[in-house]
C-alpha cells in the first residue's frame, strides 16, 4: 500500500484530495453518511492504494 506526505497532498489529484479530506472528517467526527458516499470517496483512494479495499480485509 502506498503512504501519503500529507506536506505533499496538494501534488495528489483533487480526488484524492476531496477523498483524504471525507475520510480524515468521517473519522475523527463520527459524521453519518450513506453508504453512496462512502463509496464514492473510500473508492478513490483504494484505487490511489491509499486504502486497502474492503474485500482484502474482511476475506
Amino acid at each position: 500500500m502506498k503512504k501519503l506526505d500529507l506536506n505533499k497532498l496538494d501534488e495528489e489529484p483533487i480526488e484524492v484530495q476531496q477523498a483524504v479530506a471525507f475520510y480524515t472528517s468521517h473519522t475523527i467526527n463520527k459524521v453519518r453518511l450513506t453508504t453512496v458516499e462512502r463509496y464514492k470517496h473510500y473508492s478513490v483512494l483504494e484505487k490511489a492504494g491509499l486504502l486497502e479495499p474492503l474485500k482484502s480485509v474482511v476475506g
